[in-house]
């Protein structure tokens, strides 16, 4: 008996393990994408010069864009100075705040006005990241000459307004929409022409190129992306590279790319992270490049005319699928995408009703536990046989010594009292598809940037944490692993004391990931784990006539508290 006891400790720790491996390999480090792995064609970026004689000589291999830095012309001023010495251009738009420079057309700025740099600081979010000596977006290659310093003028239209030195500004609020036009020239006297509309809302605009002659364009979006200070346990905090081939969203990590590749023809191409993104849409074919800490994404039709559409906005499923061209597929919901999309809509729609995402989430964790009641219940019943068995099981254990005998002995006993060994884990193990789908829909709702649920929990997409003095205190990390502490021991089991200590091991090691873990996700395990308990609770009493009055009674409590706390 004590060697049985023994080998099942170890079987246990075993089990513990390999769940615990799991869990780090598949749910911490495993991203989980849309379609196959792709290999790309890599085409080594080459910085060829031109004969022809340029301000700042650049030159570029096919359709990779490669530094502006102006260091190689003696004594000329900082790219940055002389855009401001140029001209600037400014359009505000109802979602849109975004700055063209007249040296390069390029765009300087482009700020997101409903979205937030940080909770500190109220700026709003700049989608435009650069660093000196790289080019800035919007760029075009007309053969192998980038227009980073033709000085360009606007043609139209004439009523832009001065706002202050060197800045001239097109209000677009209320507006119908109106397009910026502007004109310049290579050296070799090529003319180009840009041409930028913008609407009065949205977060999409409208470029066409043209040059004249027999120059092939291309047209590419840079971005300088520092060093990654993130958290790794966070699967879904990628940045990198997408693209639609018409069929499925293809994806490369900033990480992985090397050097410049060719992705073919695209329906579209991107450049993001996380929560936000920048897309260049035209049937073209599209190359990503990666220079240093410089990455860019680039479109070519083999034409002296180019005509694309640009979204620089957030990775909103709904906004994303209204806009078209399969765009909603940017996000990588992995797997089970097609349970995390609806449970995103759902959690919209929630919120619309109550205006707080917290509340949202708590509502949607009742609506799916509620959903999933019959399998709970059924799973607690089985476990609950196997428990009230375990007295018959020991003795059968005890008197038949050989294992085969054992083996059918148990099996019969298991058909005499009609339960099944495995009907506890297997209501489970269909539940796993909904909670894995509910996972990657709230981990990549930009909704819960900066939401505020209760009290110091400000922002769901972040990790929570009351501040005693210079201290984080983790307090709903703490209620979710007393939570899961509770949920074990009012489980019924079949585990012996020694087996049952061995899994309290668990509670921690979800204590301590999660303390990285956005707050919308521990809100969401916390009131999952509070209803189980009720749950259990209600089915494991003789004196309970209807269990599913309790859960819903436990239900209602928990979102009672959850509205309270909204009051502070």
């Amino acid at each position: 008996m004590i060697e049985d006891k023994l080998r099942h400790q170890k079987a246990l720790a075993l089990i513990v393990c390999l769940f615990l491996g799991y869990l780090y390999i598949e749910t911490i480090w495993k991203p989980y994408f849309y379609g196959q792995p792709v290999i790309v064609q890599t085409v080594a970026a080459t910085n060829t010069q031109t004969n022809q004689t340029l301000s700042n000589p650049t030159a570029i291999s096919s359709i990779a864009p490669v530094s502006n830095n102006q260091a190689e012309v003696k004594g000329a001023a900082p790219l940055d100075l002389q855009i401001k010495n140029v001209g600037i251009v400014r359009v505000v738009t109802k979602d849109l705040k975004v700055e063209l420079s007249l040296l390069g057309g390029r765009i300087t700025k482009a700020e997101l006005l409903k979205y937030k740099r940080d909770l500190k600081k109220k700026a709003p979010l700049d989608l435009i990241q650069h660093t000196e000596g790289a080019p800035y977006p919007l760029g075009v290659l007309a053969n192998v000459v980038d227009d980073a310093w033709v000085q360009y003028q606007v043609l139209s239209p004439t009523s832009l307004r001065q706002d202050e030195p060197g800045i001239t500004v097109l209000d677009l609020k209320g507006e119908e929409r109106s397009t910026v036009f502007l004109k310049g020239a290579l050296p070799d006297g090529t003319v180009l022409k840009k041409k930028i509309t913008f609407s009065p809302e949205g977060f999409a605009l409208d470029v066409s190129i043209e040059a004249e002659g027999n120059l092939l364009l291309s047209s590419y979006w840079s971005r300088f992306v520092p060093e990654s200070e993130t958290a790794n346990l966070d699967p879904y905090k990628t940045e990198g590279f997408v693209w639609f081939d018409g069929q499925k969203a293809l994806r490369k990590t900033f990480k992985d790319l090397q050097g410049s590749e060719k992705v073919g023809k695209v329906n579209w191409a991107s450049l993001g992270d996380k929560y936000f993104t920048t897309a260049l849409i035209s049937n073209a074919e599209a190359m990503i490049t990666k220079s240093d800490r410089n990455f860019s994404v680039a479109i070519s039709n083999s034409s002296n005319i180019l005509s694309y559409q640009v979204f620089l906005g957030p990775k909103s499923y709904e906004l994303l699928k209204n806009f078209g061209h399969e765009l909603q597929r940017e996000i990588d919901f992995g797997k089970f995408g097609v349970v995390s999309a609806p449970l995103l809509s759902l959690l919209h729609f929630l919120f619309l009703i109550f205006s707080n995402y917290g509340l949202a989430i708590v509502a949607l964790t009742i609506l799916v536990r509620m959903a999933l009641y019959p399998l709970n219940s059924a799973s607690f019943k089985q476990m609950k046989a196997m428990q009230d068995l375990k007295p018959e099981l020991d003795r059968l254990k005890e008197n038949i010594k050989d294992k085969q005998q054992q083996q059918v002995a148990l099996m019969e006993l298991y058909k005499k009292k009609g339960v099944n060994p495995l009907g506890g884990c297997l209501p489970v193990l269909l539940q796993m598809p909904i909670f894995i789908g509910l996972y990657a829909a709230l981990s990549l709702a930009v909704e819960l940037r900066h939401a505020h649920f209760a009290g110091w929990i400000n922002d769901l997409s972040a990790p929570e944490k009351l501040m005693v003095g210079e201290h984080g205190i983790p307090v709903m990390v703490i209620l979710f692993v007393l939570s899961m502490m509770v949920q074990q021991w009012t489980t019924p089991t079949t585990m012996d004391p020694a087996q049952k200590k061995i899994m309290m091991v668990m509670p921690l090691f979800m204590g301590f990931m999660f303390a990285k873990f956005p707050a919308g996700l521990t809100l969401y395990w916390l009131t999952s784990n509070l209803i189980s308990i009720g749950q259990q609770k209600a089915m494991h009493s003789n004196n309970v006539k209807s269990p599913l009055v309790i859960t819903l009674s436990v239900c209602a409590a928990v979102f009672a508290v959850a509205f309270i706390a909204t009051l502070f």
